[in-house]
C-alpha cells in the first residue's frame, strides 16, 4: 500500500527520487558489478542479485508504504544509487534504517545528506516513527560523515554480514529537538 505521506517520487537539489522499476535493472546492474560501488556494500553482485534487489525494494515499498527510492542525476539522467526508510534487522532487532549508497560522481557533495534529512523528516513527521537507526563499517568514514551530520548518536559496535559494524540511532525526540 502506498501512501503519499512518504512520497514514490521527488526531487531534491538535481536528484530524482522514485521507486524502484524495471527500467533501473542495467543501470542497478553496472553499479553492483563496479567494485568502487560496492566496497562498502559486501562487494560485487551479479545482475540477478540487481534484479533481486529491485523486486525486494517494491515488495518494501508495496507492503510498508515506503521504502528505498532509486536516484537519478537530472542533470544527464544517469543513475546515481539509490536512498530512504526501509525495515530492516539490525544486531538482532526489527527496526527501520536509513540507508543510502550513492554512485562515485555524486560522493562527497551534499547529496547523501539532503535526501537522508528529507528521509527523516517524512519518516518522523508524517509517517510517525519513533526511531531510525544507520549502520555502516567502522571504516567507511564518509558514510560515518552523513550520519555525524543528520545527528544520530552512536549506539554500539556490532556484526553485520559477516563484518564489524556500527550502529547509530536517532529518536522522535532528537527529531524534534533539532
Amino acid at each position: 500500500m502506498l501512501s503519499q505521506r512518504y512520497p514514490t517520487i521527488l526531487e531534491i537539489e538535481g536528484v530524482l527520487a522514485d521507486v524502484p522499476h524495471d527500467g533501473y535493472v542495467a543501470s542497478l546492474a553496472d553499479a553492483f558489478s563496479d567494485p568502487a560501488v560496492m566496497s562498502t556494500l559486501g562487494g560485487v553482485r551479479t545482475k540477478d542479485a540487481a534484479e533481486n534487489f529491485i523486486t525486494r525494494t517494491r515488495a518494501h515499498w508495496r507492503d510498508a508504504g515506503f521504502g528505498l527510492w532509486f536516484l537519478r542525476d537530472i542533470r544527464d539522467g544517469s543513475f546515481a544509487g539509490w536512498a530512504g526508510l526501509r525495515r530492516c534487522e539490525a544486531d538482532g532487532e526489527r527496526t527501520v534504517e536509513l540507508a543510502y549508497a550513492l554512485m562515485p560522481k555524486l560522493r562527497c557533495k551534499g547529496h547523501a545528506t539532503r535526501i537522508g534529512a528529507a528521509a527523516l523528516q517524512l519518516g518522523f513527521d508524517n509517517l510517525g516513527l519513533s526511531e531510525v537507526v544507520a549502520f555502516t563499517t567502522p571504516e567507511n568514514t564518509h558514510s560515518i560523515e552523513v550520519i555525524d551530520r543528520l545527528a544520530f548518536e552512536r549506539d554500539r559496535d556490532f556484526e553485520h554480514a559477516g563484518r564489524p559494524h556500527v550502529l547509530y540511532r536517532r529518536t522522535a525526540a532528537m527529531h524534534r529537538a533539532n
